[in-house]
């Protein structure tokens, strides 16, 4: 299975924080709950606003396993020092194989 994650953050500066400083955790701890993450991406802007961070990401069962993933000690660790208010929106769209 794979997904595409959308995550609004309420800014650049925030999305800029959340992948330079939190992403490269996420590398490694979410493979440990089954979770392979295949390419990020950040919407390219100049103006200010909510900014978008994309990420497909590929596992068995990922509805569950995210939502270890986000309950665990890990992700806490992951995100320690990252204001979670400014993640104001994440969507999970399931993808399948065309062709």
């Amino acid at each position: 299975m794979k997904q595409l994650r959308i995550y609004t953050l309420k800014d650049n500066d925030s999305a800029k924080d959340y992948l330079e400083n939190h992403w490269d955790k996420h590398l490694i701890s979410l493979p440990k709950f089954g979770i392979s993450v295949e390419k990020v991406f950040m919407e390219d802007k100049d103006i200010d606003g909510p900014c978008h961070v994309y990420a497909i990401v590929s596992g068995e069962d990922l509805h569950q396993k995210n939502k270890d993933y986000m309950q665990s000690q890990a992700f806490k660790d992951d995100m320690v020092g990252f204001p979670m208010d400014a993640i104001q929106n994440v969507k999970d769209i399931d993808l399948i194989t065309y062709k």
